[in-house]
């Protein structure tokens, strides 16, 4: 059982570190962004990070490549529920009923037949 507890020493560290990488990119925006010649470059700050996550957002359809595992994920995601509710919605029990309202095996005053608008019991 540990005594103790809190940040090991190795990370709070690496934490450290980080916290200064941050501060000095956040001072190299800042200086670049209110620079008084700034708005003579275009105000336009080329961000590395930035740069990589737009290339990645707009270049994913050239590097695609499909596969039968990309097929089943779009097919249980789009496909399924779509088939499942239309074959819950309008299947053979639908079918069945609508057929017995038509030969007139349901009389009209039935209550699965009544529209109910507002149930509040």
């Amino acid at each position: 059982m540990a005594i103790g507890g809190g940040t090991p020493y190795a990370e709070a560290v690496l934490e450290e570190k980080r916290r200064a990488i941050r501060n000095a990119l956040k001072h190299e925006f800042i200086m670049k962004k209110y620079h008084p010649r700034a708005p003579e470059h275009g105000d336009v700050i080329f961000d590395a990070a930035l740069q990589r996550w737009q290339s990645l957002q707009f270049s994913y359809g050239e590097h695609f490549v499909p596969s039968l595992r990309n097929f089943a994920k779009f097919s249980l995601s789009v496909i399924a529920p779509i088939t499942l509710f239309t074959y819950l919605c309008f299947g053979p029990k639908k079918q069945e009923w609508l057929r017995a309202i038509k030969d007139g095996e349901v009389p009209v005053d039935h209550p699965d037949r009544k529209r109910v608008y507002l149930m509040w019991s």
